[in-house]
């Protein structure tokens, strides 16, 4: 397994409320075409479902295939996801959201529009008696030895000034260049199986460290496991498998296509 530190916040919140919803790797896009199109309509009709359900929402990272916050910009065809995560906090939701390697970049004017709480790291919350740990997880397991050091330059200071030079257009057109995921949908590698028990081992390690459910995304492959009282989860995505983690009182699953 690959050693990792980062950064774990805590949330206390007096508004945590059942169902919880995880979602991860939506990976919305700039881009318009028929699949596309088709899952930001899956996605909106499950943020319709969260705020139907007075429910609590988690976004484990790469909601968005890219976004970066230069002045009030907001790419058009994702105008309709702005406008109903923004209902959501104004009717009384929580969006809990975490960066990924493809939206580290969302904590500015999109953050303060919408209202959600930005965490860019980790995050780990405690509610009806148990402890939570959730993660986008890019840092546990990746693909190939220099996206470590990628990693960190793209997170830089430097970095984020840089791209806010640039016309906030050719932004997105070189960040949708540069993702795979919206380019050839078919033509997506599955993580190897040494990235993914890179990941179970992880999660499971931080079931020692005395949290009960352990999450994250990133691997694009949903997969749950139980040992007696303890849960990890890898969220799966929405190009795929379009799946998703749901709790209330009754317990955990993943819910979606492929479940």
């Amino acid at each position: 397994m690959k050693k990792e530190s980062c950064k774990i916040s805590d949330i206390r919140s007096q508004r945590l409320s059942y169902p919880f919803y995880f979602i991860s790797d939506a990976h919305l896009s700039t881009v318009s075409d028929k699949e596309q199109n088709e899952r930001l309509g899956a996605i909106l009709a499950l943020l319709e479902e969260v705020r139907t359900s007075k429910g609590t929402l988690f976004i484990l990272g790469d909601f968005f295939d890219f976004w970066f916050s230069k002045g009030k910009y907001i790419p058009p065809n994702l105008e309709a996801v702005i406008d109903l995560l923004s209902r959501l906090v104004d009717e009384g939701n929580e969006i809990h959201y975490i960066a990924g390697n493809h939206d580290y970049w969302v904590n500015g004017f999109i953050k303060d529009k919408i209202g959600f709480k930005f965490y860019p790291q980790a995050l780990s919350f405690s509610f009806d008696n148990k402890r939570f740990f959730l993660h986008h997880g890019d840092s546990i397991s990746y693909q190939g030895k220099i996206y470590p050091l990628a990693r960190k330059v793209m997170r830089s200071f430097w970095a984020i000034g840089l791209l806010k030079l640039l016309p906030i257009r050719f932004t997105y057109y070189l960040g949708e260049k540069v993702s795979r995921y919206n380019r050839k949908h078919d033509g997506i590698l599955a993580a190897s199986e040494e990235d993914i028990l890179s990941m179970k081992n992880y999660l499971w390690e931080k079931t020692k460290q005395g949290f009960d459910i352990a999450l994250a995304g990133h691997v694009h492959l949903p997969l749950k496991e139980s040992k007696g009282n303890k849960e990890i989860a890898i969220l799966g995505d929405w190009i795929h498998h379009r799946t998703y983690g749901y709790m209330d009182e009754k317990g955990f699953k993943l819910l979606g296509m492929d479940i």
